[in-house]
């Protein structure tokens, strides 16, 4: 699923890529929310995360092993996140949105988010499994 990057995750790479005011985390977080959908402004904080037992934000290594990167044409790139696997140990509200984060809680950036094709509410012993991707047009 190819994401929207938010205000604050662009705002991130360039800190990272260019002045080195933000440093690569060793992992960056995939989380899900229960909005139907974020604004490019949003951040952390103004997003519903979703609720249940057993929920809890998926770690992403950030090494050439949990982000893949590959060519999309000509000019333009993407990477693609290691499949990652949510298991609902209780009901969970549902989950309408998935997101990469620098955290594993509020305190960090959002980077980007993408629609799920449809809610999802997981009840015990669901699971759900979904890779993120970013494009980056040249």
């Amino acid at each position: 699923m190819a994401m929207e990057l938010h205000t604050e995750g662009l705002q991130f790479a360039l800190e990272v890529l260019f002045s080195e005011e933000q440093s690569v985390p060793a992992n960056y977080y995939i989380g899900l929310a229960t909005d139907a959908s974020l604004a490019e402004d949003a951040t952390l904080a103004s997003l519903t995360e979703v609720s249940g037992s057993g929920y809890a934000r998926q770690a992403v290594a950030s090494n050439n092993t949990d982000f893949t990167s590959a060519a999309t044409g000509t000019n333009d790139r993407k990477t693609t996140t290691k499949v990652v696997t949510f298991t609902a140990t209780g009901a969970w509200t549902g989950a309408n949105t998935a997101f990469l984060a620098t955290t594993v809680d509020g305190t960090g950036k959002l980077i980007g988010s993408v629609p799920l094709s449809a809610t999802r509410t997981l009840a015990s012993g669901d699971t759900l499994q979904l890779a993120l991707e970013v494009d980056l047009a040249g």
